[in-house]
């Protein structure tokens, strides 16, 4: 088995000598390669992958959670100025169940569950303070549900009960918000909150809560409510965003009409629009010419018989006035009919919205350039802009277009300062693109010439085997061009003394022999 193994040894170092030093370069930097990186895997860490457990956290609530998880040994991570904290994935999942049933105020405070466990001897001061902090820290949760609200504070003073209600005060509330950046919140959300707050504090109005942000901006003011003079300031600021944005609109669809016709930045269009903002009720009633009946009456008298005659007597402005005449028979009729009529009405109740539309002044200046734009051109313009904003003659609308030409010294200049810097940069580009060619080049010819000088050294060395010559007879042609102190060698020498001693005494000739090999190889 000692000869086996010995045996086998030699053979893997001779077949490790016979694969050339080039092949020996290239396995021993893959196994040391291997080996590094076997040695890299079982010795480094692997990094930990860290996910966000809770973020938004204010100092208050970040303490309670750190500490519980310096206890539990789980290892964490800071960010955003500590108001985020990311702990391993592995872990995450477990750490939000165990505090949701701890009642950690990890991302938030107590609210009711200040009630789940009552305290003997509790007083009703105290009662009350808890149920206020409860109230607080409920509304603090629902309103930072809200996407554009990321923290928020709500503070209620809400006064002690009285047994006369003369007596008692009206609650009122103040909230600080801490507005999402990415998310802007809309007047509609901020009434909401209002809305909300008011609902859930008894006895507290609308116009007793106040609204700012962190900035120190206010949201919703409760004098703004009351106070005439902020009222109609508001009302102002509003229609002069609603005028002010109608007439953005106009401009952005004549302005984008006019750039597809002469291209950007060769029309300018500027729109005014007188509105009327009053609120308007009218009632119109209106009389039908023919009435209706509504009732009829009707009398009738009729006399016959001998005795006085019956004349008219007095007035004429009296008609129907009869007197007893002396003699004959006499015969009275009378007939009177009374009809009421009814006159028929029709109502109609009109309110005028407040925005209404007075009239449109619309400007447009074309840049004639260098007479580009002919007065054909500019009427036609003139045509398009007519359809374009609805113009009214009726209404007073008023339109003008002009043709000038416009001042492009500073744009000229832009261009100019903007192609000189990309002509820099195209410049330095190449520059780069030279330097790396020509690095590139140099690398290449080197490679080259070194090649070229090893064919050279090859076919030199070459040239006396093509010849037929074998390595023991350049051996020999060696040692006869040598010393002639060789040919002492006794001959009952082998081989591999022989050849150490001719490479003890010749080293010149055994480096050209070990070259041959290594460019066979």
């Amino acid at each position: 088995m000692a000869e086996d193994k010995g045996i086998s040894l030699d053979g893997l170092q001779e077949r490790w000598q016979g694969i050339g030093r080039t092949r020996q370069l290239v396995v021993i930097i893959i196994t040391a390669a291997l080996f590094v990186s076997m040695l890299l895997i079982l010795f480094t860490p692997q990094r930990t992958e860290y996910v966000t457990l809770y973020r938004n956290l204010d100092p208050a609530q970040a303490s309670p959670l750190v500490q519980y998880l310096r206890e539990r040994g789980v290892a964490y991570r800071l960010e955003d100025f500590g108001t985020t904290i990311q702990v391993s994935a592995d872990h995450v999942d477990e750490l939000r169940i165990e505090m949701a049933g701890q009642d950690m105020p990890f991302a938030q405070g107590l609210g009711f569950e200040l009630f789940d466990e009552d305290q003997l001897g509790i007083t009703d001061f105290e009662r009350q303070v808890k149920l206020q902090r409860a109230l607080q820290e409920e509304l603090r949760r629902t309103i930072t549900s809200l996407d554009a609200i990321t923290q928020a504070r709500v503070h209620l003073a809400i006064p002690e009960p009285r047994v006369f209600l003369s007596e008692r005060g009206s609650p009122s509330a103040a909230i600080t918000l801490t507005l999402n950046a990415f998310v802007p919140i809309r007047e509609e959300q901020v009434r909401g909150i209002v809305y909300l707050v008011a609902s859930s504090v008894e006895g507290l109005k609308a116009e007793n809560i106040v609204i700012i942000d962190t900035q120190g901006n206010v949201l919703h003011d409760a004098l703004s409510s009351t106070d005439p003079v902020m009222a109609m300031a508001d009302s102002t600021l509003k229609q002069l965003e609603i005028k002010r944005a109608f007439e953005m609109e106009l401009e952005r669809r004549v302005q984008r009409m006019l750039e597809q016709v002469f291209g950007p930045g060769k029309a300018l269009a500027l729109i005014t629009a007188e509105m009327d903002f009053d609120a308007r009720e009218t009632t119109i009633i209106t009389y039908d010419e023919q009435g209706v009946p509504r009732s009829t009456q009707v009398i009738e008298e009729e006399f016959e018989g001998t005795g006085p005659v019956m004349g008219e007597v007095g007035e004429a402005n009296y008609p129907g006035y009869v007197g007893a005449t002396p003699g004959g028979d006499s015969r009275y009729e009378r007939s009177e009919e009374i009809i009421n009529y009814e006159i028929s009405e029709s109502s109609e109740r009109v309110i005028a919205a407040p925005g209404k539309l007075l009239n449109l002044h619309t400007s447009v200046v074309v840049d004639t350039g260098e007479n580009r734009v002919t007065a054909e051109e500019i009427e036609q313009v003139s045509l398009l802009i007519t359809s374009a904003i609805g113009y009214d003659a009726q209404r007073g609308d008023q339109i003008s277009v002009q043709g000038m030409s416009f001042d492009t010294t500073y744009a000229d200049e832009m261009k100019a300062t903007l192609a000189d810097l990309d002509a820099r940069q195209r410049q330095e580009e190449m520059f780069q693109l030279a330097v790396l060619g020509a690095a590139a080049l140099f690398a290449l010819i080197v490679i080259i010439v070194v090649l070229r000088r090893r064919r050279r050294m090859r076919e030199q060395l070459l040239v006396p085997a093509a010849a037929g010559a074998s390595l023991d007879e350049l051996l020999a042609s060696g040692l006869a061009a040598e010393d002639s102190s060789i040919s002492d060698i006794p001959p009952g020498e082998t081989p591999l003394g022989r050849a150490r001693k001719l490479v003890e005494e010749n080293p010149d000739i055994a480096i050209s022999v070990f070259r041959t090999w290594i460019i066979e190889e």
